[in-house]
């Protein structure tokens, strides 16, 4: 039953009460007003019943409504982090990879909060990457000098 057929039939009970009524005031003899009365009775009733049913099922389509869109927005963000793994790095960081190209890493703790921020590459010897979300940082790839060979850095010969 739809909210439609609700206020049809509530509109039906209606003129059939003002009908009822109208020949109620018709003067008809009184043990007919008696059941003209129990009969406008019963149609009130029915009109309130009709009435509350229409006003649930309008707030039952308003949380189906709410309920649809949560779950839309669960479905998409399942269908987005499992395009990530959880990884350590050769910096011992754990963050998610991204499985597909381009390749990056996204914060953990964002992730948590259900955000994907791609960590930034400080681009030092470090291997230090930044959350832009939350600013923590991350040692995803740390440069390491060669062994037995001296690091000559430009500017200081």
């Amino acid at each position: 039953m739809d909210i439609t057929s609700i206020s049809s039939a509530y509109t039906s009970l209606k003129i059939m009460r003002e009908a009822v009524a109208a020949l109620l005031d018709a003067k008809i003899e009184s043990a007919a007003k008696q059941h003209i009365n129990d009969a406008l009775d019963k149609i009130g009733s029915v009109q309130d019943t009709l009435f509350y049913l229409r006003e649930e099922l309008s707030r039952l389509q308003a949380e189906n409504h709410i309920l649809s869109d949560k779950l839309k927005d669960k479905e998409e963000w399942d269908a987005r982090i499992a395009e990530y793994q959880l990884e350590e790095t050769a910096g011992g960081a754990v963050v998610y990879s991204f499985k597909r190209k381009p390749s990056h890493y996204a914060c953990p703790s964002c992730i948590n909060k259900k955000e994907i921020h791609i960590l930034q590459d400080r681009r030092v010897l470090s291997g230090i990457f930044d959350c832009p979300g939350c600013a923590k940082t991350f040692p995803i790839n740390p440069s390491q000098p060669l062994k037995g060979r001296a690091i000559i850095h430009p500017g200081l010969t």
